[in-house]
């Protein structure tokens, strides 16, 4: 199957120059999927063509955190005509479902056009934590070390999504093989817990079972000295740091 992967944002937490934040978008045949709907939805005129030859959008949350989400109400520039289904944790791993939570941040009081509003259709989903399936393309679900429940994210054998999350070697041992990797990195050495090290990316990710790997969900407080470091400590594995504005054929 032929697919592309537009990077729209590979920032985290809050925009920078040039970054926004989390969001990724995936053609694949028939298929239009987004990773992730945070301020990298603004992105989505670098792939306008795309988006014209689709009548249904379906976005994939990790998680309900804002910078992975807050792009939703922006979709209304984009997608208004469209169908789009949208696919987050929701019961039983939270206590409400992801069309509850759309509707917390899209309150008419915060966003006018509501949660079912910026799109000609609007459908949610909860996957639960379980392995489900976008008109017949499957998604493989494993959950992450993060301080709400988030989840990687395998389409098919074609991108595998792991953002805000720590990196545990053991739990990649046996890892299934894709074309693309997506996985978060944070910092250079140990810190948060919660994130993800380069140091530890490039010392325990099985590098072989993947086609191409690429950095995402960059820490905003990086300076210069400590991008520079990453991207040193990432090149020697074959791993590259995402901008955004990437197209990537798979």
């Amino acid at each position: 199957m032929d697919a592309t992967l537009w990077v729209l944002g590979s920032a985290g937490w809050m925009p920078q120059a040039g970054q926004e934040t989390s969001c990724f978008l995936l053609e694949a045949g028939e298929h239009l999927i987004m990773l992730d709907a945070g301020t990298g939805v603004a992105n989505l005129d670098l792939a306008a063509e795309v988006l014209a030859r689709h009548d249904r959008l379906s976005v994939l949350l990790s998680h309900y955190h804002l910078d992975h989400v807050v792009g939703l109400m922006y979709l209304k520039r984009f997608a208004a005509g469209k169908r789009v289904d949208v696919y987050g944790p929701g019961r039983p791993v939270y206590p409400k479902t992801t069309e509850e939570y759309a509707g917390d941040l899209l309150q008419s009081a915060l966003y006018s056009s509501g949660s079912s509003g910026f799109a000609r259709e609007v459908r949610y989903h909860d996957y639960g934590g379980r392995d489900f399936d976008v008109c017949g393309l499957p998604v493989a679900v494993r959950p992450q070390i993060h301080s709400s429940p988030s989840f990687e994210l395998r389409v098919g054998d074609l991108v595998t999504y792991a953002t805000d999350t720590s990196f545990d070697p053991a739990a990649w041992k046996d890892c299934v093989h894709s074309l693309l990797l997506l996985h978060e990195c944070w910092q250079v050495g140990a810190g948060d817990p919660r994130h993800t090290s380069v140091e530890a990316l490039a010392a325990g990710l099985p590098r072989e079972r993947f086609g191409r790997v690429l950095l995402i969900h960059h820490n905003p407080s990086w300076g210069a000295d400590e991008r520079a470091e990453v991207e040193r400590i990432a090149a020697r594995r074959g791993i590259e740091l995402a901008r955004d504005g990437m197209a990537i054929a798979l």
